[in-house]
């Protein structure tokens, strides 16, 4: 049994993907516990920095996820909007609707860079290629 290039790539972009997730969720742990101070005091020192933070985060995995599955970002919309919504009951985080929009333009970004990754590859894939005489 051999292995076609899509087949690779698709389960090394489900790797990345996943480990991205799982990279979300330790931020998110961190955060929950009060402890991010400690670990990212640094973006308080870029200007508008935790924005940019929202924005690099959710459009990575926006990327990520609509590269390696298919139909993730209503998914991912509702996944965090919750996860922005939850903040008001946790003691140590912040309600804000201004991450949550930071957050929302990450995904638009990230769609967009999948959906444009996705139509560069299907312009070079030999399947399109008219082979008519």
């Amino acid at each position: 049994m051999t292995l076609g290039i899509k087949t690779v790539s698709g389960f090394l972009l489900r790797i990345l993907a996943g480990g991205f997730i799982l990279f979300m969720l330790v931020i998110v742990t961190i955060a929950n516990r009060g402890e991010g101070g400690r670990w990212w005091a640094f973006i308080h020192s870029i200007p508008c920095g935790d924005k940019l933070g929202h924005v690099g985060l959710m459009g990575a995995l926006c990327l990520l996820c609509n590269l390696a599955f298919t139909r993730v970002t209503f998914i991912l919309f509702t996944l965090i909007t919750l996860e922005e919504l939850s903040q008001a009951f946790i003691a140590t985080r912040t309600c804000d609707p201004i991450d949550w929009l930071a957050d929302l333009t990450g995904l638009a970004l990230g769609q967009m860079a999948a959906t444009g990754i996705r139509k560069g590859f299907h312009k070079m894939s030999p399947t399109t290629i008219n082979h008519t005489p």
